[in-house]
């Protein structure tokens, strides 16, 4: 399907109140039901860490409007939740509509309840109304410079942004010294190992490619809905499958992975450097790097930046982003 400028775009974010009790007590009483875990279960897909909210979702929403003012609608995917900043006005004025998991599950509510970020990615692209061309964004993503259409999707192709590595294979030997090593990381440093790698070397071996694979950072993602739904039309019993887990596991693939790797082999993408993507992450990055990073947000050196572990960062640091942030995305 060719790009036309005129087109609409939308904006899809999931999003998750961890802090919430009830939520809190479902994940607890889903945990307990799926009592020991499986060997392909990831460690760390289970941690609370994970559900934290730390109001990034906020700076997130805020970020579009404001650098992106061109996408029409911004969806936000939830747990029969809504952030409490999010009153009816606020939807009015970002133009937010929430969407409830029960709305994209809808024939496959067994999956339900699920708080596997990997299962809901793979049944996004069914929202309701959702346009042809939508940019997907995890709550913690933030724009920090104006961008056009273009930034996305480009002379009638996806515009991805990453870089070529050589596939890895993950057999069991691997993923087993990779589970403890995931154990052994978060135990002596508190740093949470994602499996990020796995998932996306699987996703694009699903797509054809078996030497290597288009290695994508933490951005937001541009998506043609229709791939990813033609080619769960054709196998439903991989639609099926991933969606299955309720908590991240080793066994499953990416949809936007698929999904890139499906318009690279339909030499329907261009591929760019990330060079303008940032993450600050509190658990990996020592203060004198996030001060450095925070600089050249303010600085306008940043197009897209990510921000993970915030609750770990040092209190005057973690003032100092929150200050930038609201300062960068505030709307007159």
């Amino acid at each position: 399907m060719n790009y036309n400028t005129s087109d609409h775009i939308d904006a899809v974010i999931t999003w998750v109140d961890g802090n919430d009790p009830e939520h809190q007590k479902k994940r607890q009483e889903v945990l307990q039901r799926s009592g020991k875990s499986s060997e392909s279960k990831l460690p760390t897909g289970r941690l609370k860490t994970r559900f934290i909210d730390n109001g990034e979702l906020r700076f997130c929403i805020a970020s579009i409007r404001k650098f992106a003012p061109w996408i029409r609608n911004i969806y936000l995917v939830t747990d029969n939740q809504t952030p409490d900043f999010l009153t009816e006005s606020a939807k009015s004025k970002y133009n937010v509509t929430v969407v409830d998991h029960r709305d994209i599950f809808k024939s496959y509510e067994h999956v339900l309840p699920t708080f596997n970020s990997r299962t809901i990615e793979t049944a996004i692209w069914r929202i309701p109304g959702l346009a042809e061309h939508f940019i997907y964004f995890n709550d913690d993503f933030v724009l920090t410079s104006p961008l056009n259409r273009d930034h996305f999707f480009k002379n009638g192709k996806v515009v991805i942004r990453g870089r070529w590595r050589r596939v890895v294979n993950y057999g069991k030997w691997r993923l087993r010294i990779n589970r403890i090593y995931s154990k052994l990381v978060k135990k002596l440093l508190g740093i949470t190992h994602s499996m990020h790698l796995l998932y996306q070397i699987r996703s694009a071996q699903l797509a054809g490619f078996s030497d290597q694979y288009y290695y994508v950072p933490h951005v937001p993602h541009p998506v043609q809905k229709t791939v990813l739904a033609d080619f769960f039309e054709k196998y439903p019993e991989l639609f099926e499958k991933n969606i299955q887990y309720k908590f991240r596991d080793t066994d499953q693939f990416s949809a936007f992975y698929l999904a890139y790797h499906l318009e690279i082999s339909q030499k329907n993408a261009q591929l760019i450097p990330p060079d303008k993507a940032m993450m600050i992450n509190g658990e990996m990055d020592f203060s004198g790097k996030i001060s450095r990073k925070i600089k050249a947000v303010e600085n306008g050196e940043v197009e897209f930046l990510c921000i993970q572990g915030v609750e770990k960062i040092k209190p005057e640091q973690k003032k100092h982003l929150m200050k930038t942030l609201s300062a960068l995305t505030e709307i007159n």
